[in-house]
């Protein structure tokens, strides 16, 4: 979800006493600071210095959302080295939902879909089905493979546009499951998120109007293959039964890939919106709340928020002291929390509440105030 900035602050929210003086402003920071030590309350002398945070929360699923009347069970069926293979499986309704309810937008990384921390363990205890029923059929690793792909490969094909209305909506590899199948992106990313569980090393690989898996492999194996990171990943097709690794579609051989690896990618959102608290006869005084949540995939490691008022009328990148740097937990995928900030602006000053927040391994999100006078 792209933050909307004009969304994101109600500047009629914000009144203007009138007029009266004007304390010289402190240059601003080229960029957001780590406070020193990371706690959960800190206040100073003064109202205006007052920094809360909570604690990210997840998404709390009801218990009963959990028993037998909240499962969805589907029948699967199919082929592979002549044996009819057969798996019922039942799934959670609400983390179905949950999935529904996620961004399904266009990534630069596909990938992020298939290692999704609330996926990861229903496609371990998949992987450990076609595991256990290789041992007992005494497969190889390269049939447990196949296993996994033809079953894959059996589900139906059918376009986003058809199933959801969407012209490109990247399914959750539990959403793929429930509806029976997918497009060729679908397909990829299921079976992407199940190879790497079951412990081989796998890439998905962009064509023009089309998505495939790579999967790596020695240079003993036959078949196409893409040079990545100086490993070899041998092309393997998932819309459509009977392919094999290594073996490619004719209408693709002149086609430029793109290769995805299999990263996690935490994604940020940010709302905030600033109100009045109390103003006296020099400042006006203000209280900032900014509500985050992580909607992507992967924890947000080490996010840091800093919250300033902006000194327009006073020159370029000065702003109002107190400004707040602050040092939040990290957020799992799904979690919310929020921070808040007070800030003290002069009588009858143009100004801007900013916010930043940034992080170790996610895309900083500045959101910006209408401009208003104080």
């Amino acid at each position: 979800m792209t933050v909307n900035i004009s969304q994101s602050y109600n500047n009629e929210s914000i009144e203007n006493p009138a007029s009266i003086t004007t304390p010289v402003p402190s240059s601003q920071p080229n960029a957001p600071e780590r406070s020193a030590n990371p706690v959960s309350t800190i206040i100073a002398n003064t109202q205006t210095d007052a920094i809360t945070y909570s604690k990210p929360t997840p998404q709390i699923i009801d218990s009963d959302a959990l028993s037998d009347e909240h499962l969805i069970l589907r029948n699967y069926s199919w082929k592979y080295k002549g044996i009819q293979w057969n798996w019922s499986g039942s799934f959670s309704k609400a983390g179905f939902d949950y999935y529904r309810s996620r961004p399904h937008n266009r990534e630069n990384n596909y990938a992020a879909y298939a290692l999704s921390d609330y996926d990861r363990q229903l496609t371990k205890d998949i992987v450990q089905i076609f595991k256990e029923a290789g041992e007992e059929k005494k497969f190889t690793d390269y049939d447990t493979i196949m296993n996994i792909v033809s079953f894959v490969q059996s589900l139906n094909y059918t376009s986003d546009k058809v199933t959801t209305g969407y012209d490109e909506y990247p399914r959750y590899p539990v959403e793929t499951l429930i509806d029976n199948g997918g497009d060729c992106e679908d397909t990829a990313i299921l079976t992407a998120a199940l190879l790497h569980e079951l412990g081989f090393g796998v890439v998905l690989i962009q064509l023009p109007e089309h998505m495939a898996v790579g999967v790596k492999g020695s240079d003993t194996l036959q078949g196409t293959y893409y040079d990545y990171q100086g490993s070899r990943y041998y092309y393997l097709e998932t819309a459509g039964s009977g392919w094999k690794i290594g073996e490619f579609p004719e209408e693709y051989k002149t086609e430029s890939a793109r290769i995805l690896p299999l990263v996690q990618l935490p994604r940020m959102d940010l709302n905030c919106k600033t109100n009045v608290t109390d103003f006296d006869r020099t400042s006006v005084y203000y209280r900032t709340r900014c509500d985050i949540e992580n909607i992507g995939v992967g924890t947000a490691k080490n996010p840091r928020l800093y919250i300033a008022a902006l000194a327009l009328d006073q020159g370029a990148d000065l702003i109002w002291k107190p400004d707040s740097n602050i040092r939040l937990d990290d957020y799992a995928e799904g979690t919310k929390g929020y921070a808040e900030a007070s800030l003290k602006i002069p009588r009858n000053k143009m100004s801007q509440i900013k916010c930043v927040l940034s992080g170790d391994n996610f895309e900083s999100l500045t959101a910006l105030s209408a401009t208003f006078t104080s």
